[in-house]
């Protein structure tokens, strides 16, 4: 186990529980406070914990960018720590403001009444916080639980914690065991979950907090007008901070239609996973708590009553450890039609979110009245009309309020499907978090747009029909008919379909004749995790690096030949691919700022390049290419969007005009031969450079990959910006498309 990944997990859980635990406090003070407005408070609490993470991680980064590109990387790593703990605090603290109100629905008006000097600092710590530790316990377990199975904001702010560790280490190697053991630590949290709530009765309030006792706002004293400042301030950062960046920025508006149309297939299977997840475990949440309610045995309900609490297991671990548990268990063939189609997706996520939907319809099983039930049963009722005409009236809102948690929950889940997503089965949120991760923030906030969208839907379709039957209509579904028939479109339109065993498909194009698939899933000679770039020698043999930082090389047929791995792993995996003059592989490692030269069998003959952002020197290398004359382009992105030209030529040779790496280019340091077969005396000269960030003629947003025309003519894959920009040899732009 690393002590940076201890101590960067420690520092992001901690400090995330205690500003969340403040924050959450503070909020509830100014709800108690507020003798106007209590809805308003409590609304904004609700939107937070259903915000996306995505949409305040991504406003944080965009605030951010000048700052964490121009300071030191171990300022920046503070600083990361800090807007890690930040942002998972903006969307974590209202789990401790509705415990805490929930605790003091409790009081009773008469312990205020009593003590006329019981006020301000003195009610707080006489009467306050002593009524509510025991859900204060629970909300700073559940907090540090919730933080320390993060994924998806760690790993976006760059910050190197466990729930990372795990992932790179299954996703990279498939090394089960060592990423256990490198994460264990995250097993022990749940246990101690269990063991601070295993026998607490917690209370939630409604969203009126009418039980609240009157005489609580004048008696804080100058606790009420300080928590309500606070409570403005920290909705106006938690809420309208992100949601505000969202909406004035321009690009939002302008690729909303092209990110929807891209994504169509992800809003798609977000909306069948989110729907039929919800509704499946409200079936299974309504079976298991009546079962329970009316078992007479006491080993029934003892077994019930254990199970419902192993059940939040799956939800408290990191999903990552459900994702891999479920890869174990269906990656066989005779679960493939499962494994390989959108029903895994489906399955994680009922496992994931049966705990937290059981809990809420059980609090609402345990507050509905039972003596309505047993009139009917007295009047000869059935089981199933004793149900229909009493309980459920009673359960409607906390079975909507369960359905609509799950469904938020499965909107926003990027850890538990990570490693299992199916072909064809990217959910939106994975989108965003792929499109997050490389930099693409406008695209991010389209879609984040769509996401909100989609979470307030079913309160507009709800209220909507609610409408509709006030007014009198005819047309009334009763609501377990309404959900059986839910789950049963979801589970149908979700469908199982076995994986093709085909290798080569006809296809009906003007330009191709039939599509090959070459390698499967995994780490085995011939297979492949996360294929990030290729090329061809001029022999037709195909080379691939993946993520596990190697390279395979493939006959023209498929058939696989031999690998390689890259020098160093450590930092980052190898991404740019290319081939030179001389026939040699090119491939470029990001993170360690170079271009490596290797034969066609794999013997690695130059390095070079250095970290840096001057001329010659590289931050962040993605594509090379060579032309005609023996030049290579480079590109490069983040702190700097440009193209460089370089040139190799003798030391001794003379190069006014040309830009040395460095003052004295020493062959040792900028260029390195590696093979004996190379000459030493060789120097890598700058000749040109070109392109600064932007969206104009020559300036690039993410400039990735590059190839040369037939001309010498060279072409810039402008990602960001969406184009293909096209310069001549010195760099002058001639056009652009797309």
């Amino acid at each position: 186990m690393s002590p940076t990944l201890l101590l960067n997990s420690l520092a992001v859980g901690l400090a995330t529980t205690l500003l969340a635990l403040v924050a959450g406090l503070l909020v509830a003070l100014a709800v108690a406070a507020a003798s106007r407005g209590r809805g308003f408070f409590l609304s904004g609490s609700a939107t937070c914990l259903a915000l996306p993470p995505f949409l305040a991680t991504n406003a944080w980064l965009d605030v951010t960018a000048d700052w964490r590109g121009l300071m030191s990387p171990e300022v920046v790593e503070r600083g990361s720590l800090f807007l890690t703990a930040l942002t998972l605090a903006s969307l974590l603290w209202p789990l401790t403001t509705f415990l805490v109100l929930g605790a003091w629905t409790k009081l009773q008006p008469e312990l205020l009444e009593a003590d006329p000097h019981l006020r301000g600092t003195r009610l707080l710590r006489g009467l306050l916080l002593p009524a509510a530790r025991a859900e204060l316990t629970v909300a700073a377990a559940i907090t540090l639980t919730l933080a320390l199975a993060n994924f998806t904001v760690p790993v976006l702010f760059q910050v190197r914690v466990f729930t990372e560790e795990f992932w790179i280490r299954f996703n990279t190697q498939f090394d089960l065991l060592g990423a256990l053991r490198a994460t264990w630590p995250l097993l022990l949290t749940p246990v101690g979950l269990f063991w601070l709530v295993r026998r607490r009765d917690i209370v939630w309030p409604r969203l009126h907090s009418a039980g609240l006792p009157p005489m609580l706002g004048p008696q804080l004293g100058g606790w009420r007008n300080g928590s309500l400042t606070f409570a403005i301030g920290w909705l106006l950062l938690a809420l309208a901070f992100p949601l505000a960046r969202l909406a004035v920025s321009t690009r939002t508006w302008t690729e909303l239609p092209g990110a929807v149309a891209a994504g169509h297939a992800a809003l798609l299977n977000t909306l069948l996973t989110a729907f039929g997840t919800a509704t499946a475990v409200t079936l299974l949440a309504l079976l298991w708590a009546t079962v329970h309610d009316r078992s007479s045995s006491a080993r029934t309900r003892w077994g019930s009553a254990w199970l419902g609490r192993l059940a939040w297991v799956p939800f408290l671990l990191p999903g990552v450890f459900l994702g891999v548990s479920l890869i174990a268990l269906f990656n066989r063939p005779a679960l493939s039609a499962i494994y390989q189609s959108l029903a895994i997706v489906f399955v994680a996520l009922v496992v994931r979110y049966t705990a937290p939907g059981t809990m809420a319809i059980a609090a609402g099983v345990r507050a509905a009245d039972p003596l309505l039930a047993d009139a009917a049963s007295s009047l000869g009722a059935s089981r199933w009309r004793v149900f229909r005409d009493t309980m459920w009236p009673q359960l409607v809102p906390s079975v909507m309020t369960a359905w609509y948690a799950v469904y938020l929950l499965c909107l926003w889940d990027v850890e538990t499907v990570v490693l299992i997503q199916p072909p064809g089965g990217e959910t939106l949120a994975l989108r965003i978090f792929n499109l997050l991760h490389y930099g693409h923030a406008a695209q991010v906030n389209a879609l984040c747009v769509v996401m909100v969208g989609l979470a307030v839907a079913p309160l507009a379709l709800w209220r909507m029909w609610r409408a509709f039957r006030v007014q009198g209509s005819r047309f009334e579904v009763q609501g377990p008919a309404t959900l059986a028939l839910c789950i049963g479109i979801s589970v149908l339109l979700t469908g199982c379909s076995p994986a093709s065993d085909t290798v080569v498909t006809p296809l009906d194009s003007k330009l191709f004749s039939a599509v090959q698939v070459i390698g499967s899933r995994g780490v085995a000679p011939g297979q492949f995790n996360k294929p990030r770039s290729l090329t061809c020698d001029r022999d037709d043999n195909l080379y691939v690096a993946d993520i596990t930082g190697r390279i395979q090389k493939f006959s023209p047929e498929g058939r696989f030949l031999l690998q390689w791995q890259m020098p160093q792993t450590d930092l980052g995996k190898p991404k740019g691919m290319g081939l030179d003059r001389e026939g040699h592989v090119l491939v470029i490692e990001p993170h360690y700022m170079r271009v490596n030269h290797f034969t066609t069998n794999g013997e690695l003959v130059r390095q070079w390049g250095v970290k840096g952002t001057n001329a010659g020197e590289f931050i962040l290398p993605r594509g090379v290419a060579q032309n005609a004359h023996g030049e290579f382009y480079l590109s490069e992105y983040t702190l700097v969007d440009r193209l460089q030209r370089f040139t190799f030529l003798p030391v001794a040779a003379d190069v006014r005009g040309l830009h040395s790496l460095s003052s004295q280019p020493v062959p040792s340091r900028q260029f390195k031969a590696v093979s004996q077969s190379e000459p030493p005396d060789v120097g890598c000269y700058v000749t040109g450079m070109w392109g600064t960030p932007g969206d104009g003629p020559g300036q690039f947003s993410r400039a990735e990959g590059l190839c040369i025309g037939q001309r010498d003519e060279v072409l810039v894959a402008d990602s960001c910006n969406h184009r293909v920009q096209v310069f001549d040899r010195e760099g002058k732009f001639l056009r652009a498309f797309g």
